[in-house]
């Protein structure tokens, strides 16, 4: 002992360097740990601040759209965290605000603005009322965000088809059941979503996660493409959140979705010096997660309550969803101008450009690539300051440059500022569609109400037939007319990207889109049942087709006749491509030419 505490204590030693380290460790994790505390909740205290300010102006936004607390709430929220200039993916920092703190920052009025906003009961309602579908999420911290169905149809009629109340408790015991784009498919949640889409002039969607009490995992470690406000509304939910994992380390993952599909990010890799924010959310309360931060969740509590199902709604801010980022943009620009992008390799629109040596950049210049369009940027009058037209092409000319000066010389100047206002073109489209989305789910909701209230008088009321106008008025059809017009702006944005290649398309029969061969990679929109949805090929066998949709479902054996090719492959030249050809491949290459013409 007497040896070990000489060694400990002589500097030289192999134990004493140790110590060192180990000291060193140790102040720097506690350091770090205590920046981190005093980041978040600045942040969150510089939201509460703004909410102060900013509630009366919320409830007169509720009052035009005959919206409740709640949604005032929501809009009073993220109006406040636009005010507050929240970082959004890389450059932001979660955050959590609790129940007490929102009641007192909007004056004491509205105790319950989120808790019991939505419940089981209004889960049951909803099922009841309409044609949902869900997912059931693993649980396994070892493996990836898993996703499986939680009902298949017990025969060919409507009753049969659709899924039940049971079907999801049945799930849960299982894991999280997850309700993907639920604020378009029930109209309760409808009207949250547009005041959150008033607020920041994005197109956003919300998705509702129920978890069974008593889950260890409920989420396994992950990362999201958006920035996230998680509600919770009824039950308990315990939070990890973690720093954003090393891109350069895993150059080819996705940095905003880590830990899904085949990419296991195990809770190991996310070691105690990353753990920024570790909480339990209770009904009422708020929690900021920025786009590609790691997290992961749990339901068990020691005291835990006999019916203690937790209900969260998270609400999506999808910049990078849709393509509203400085690495989207300058794909685009480069695209559009012909010009090859030798630094980092994104070409085609089935490259997956947040993959790859754009995850080598230096730390900096990877961050500003990476970041969202600021918002703003689709208001009616965007701020001069940040998120004007010239403030954005300014931005993206000086990151293009940075990246690489040789391939940013050969973009026409005027080109940076006509793709910054296509993509303007591009996001305002978007939010004008999904406003109307939530618009006409809130008139159906009123609908049912007044149905309701027509036959409440009775002591068994009956159930609601199931006429051809009924359904026709169901989410599973209504939703579908805007989520066509969705991809139609997506697919325009696209084609323009292509128009300056003049030969793109030449040459290609006029059915090229569901005629020509498809290889895993491809991105195509699946035909489900009279509406096509964005996808990614899986997997090719004969005329059999498997495709992963941007949520993360799957749909397997789909024939070729129901995907459509969204960009067609560019037509082979007699001229070979020179761009990336060395000074000596690019000499033989001519004195070839040269022989050739003399023959």
């Amino acid at each position: 002992f007497f040896a070990l505490l000489v060694a400990l204590t002589t500097p030289g030693t192999i134990a004493f360097q140790c110590r060192q380290k180990v000291a060193i460790h140790t102040f720097l994790c506690a350091s770090v740990e205590a920046i981190q505390a005093t980041d978040t909740e600045s942040v969150g205290g510089g939201v509460l601040d703004q909410m102060k300010a900013n509630h009366g102006k919320a409830r007169e936004y509720a009052d035009m759209f005959g919206l409740g607390a709640t949604e005032a709430g929501l809009f009073c929220l993220f109006d406040s965290m636009r005010k507050a200039g929240i970082g959004l993916g890389l450059k932001g920092s979660p955050f959590v605000l609790r129940k007490d703190d929102v009641t007192s920052a909007i004056g004491g009025q509205d105790d319950n603005l989120f808790d019991g906003f939505f419940t089981m009961g209004d889960l049951e309602k909803a099922l009841e009322d309409d044609f949902l579908d869900a997912s059931r999420g693993s649980t396994d911290n070892r493996k990836g965000w898993k996703i499986a169905a939680v009902s298949n149809p017990r025969g060919d009629s409507f009753e049969e088809a659709r899924m039940r109340f049971e079907d999801v408790q049945k799930a849960l015991e299982k894991g999280t059941v997850i309700f993907n784009a639920a604020g378009a498919h029930i109209p309760k949640l409808a009207g949250s979503c547009l005041a959150v889409t008033d607020a920041t002039s994005t197109p956003n969607a919300m998705n509702l996660y129920v978890t069974a009490n008593g889950k260890r995992t409920s989420a396994p470690p992950h990362t999201d493409k958006q920035d996230v406000v998680v509600v919770q509304t009824s039950g308990r939910k315990f939070w990890r959140v973690y720093m954003p994992t090393d891109p350069s380390a895993k150059p080819m993952a996705d940095l905003f979705a880590r830990g899904k599909g085949e990419d296991n990010l195990a809770l190991h890799v996310l070691d105690e010096g990353s753990l920024l924010l570790e909480t339990t959310l209770n009904p009422g309360d708020l929690l900021f997660i920025p786009a590609g931060f790691p997290h992961t969740t749990a339901t068990a509590f020691d005291d835990s309550e006999e019916d203690g199902t937790s209900v969260h709604m998270t609400i999506n801010v999808d910049t990078h969803v849709w393509e509203l980022d400085y690495l989207s943009a300058r794909r685009l620009a480069l695209r559009r101008g012909c010009v090859q992008d030798s630094a980092l390799g994104q070409t085609q629109e089935e490259e997956n450009r947040y993959c790859g040596k754009v995850n080598e950049l230096p730390k900096e210049l990877h961050s500003d690539i990476f970041d969202a369009l600021p918002l703003g940027f689709l208001d009616e009058t965007p701020p001069a300051n940040v998120a004007s037209v010239e403030s954005v092409t300014n931005e993206l000319s000086k990151i293009a440059k940075g990246v690489d000066t040789e391939t940013y010389s050969k973009v026409d100047e005027t080109l940076w500022k006509e793709t910054v206002e296509r993509l303007r073109i591009h996001g305002k489209n978007l939010v004008s569609i999904h406003r109307d989305m939530y618009l006409a789910a809130l008139e159906e909701g009123r609908a049912r109400k007044s149905e309701d209230e027509m036959t409440a008088h009775l002591d068994k009321p009956k159930k609601k037939a199931m006429t051809p106008e009924r359904m026709q008025r169901l989410s599973l059809f209504r939703v579908q007319r805007y989520y066509e017009q969705i991809n139609k702006c997506k697919a325009d944005l696209i084609e323009w990207s292509y128009a300056g290649k003049t030969s793109h398309s030449a040459g290609l029969p006029e059915d090229w889109a569901f005629s020509l061969p498809l290889k895993v990679g491809d991105q195509v929109e699946a035909d489900l049942g009279g509406a096509f949805f964005p996808a990614t090929v899986t997997r090719v066998a004969n005329n059999s087709y498997d495709v992963k949709f941007f949520d993360g479902d799957m749909e397997n054996g789909l024939e070729r006749s129901m995907l459509k090719l969204l960009t067609p492959p560019a037509v082979q030249s007699d001229e070979p491509d020179t761009a990336n050809m060395t000074k000596k491949q690019l000499k033989r290459w001519k004195k070839q030419q040269e022989k050739n013409k003399n023959q």
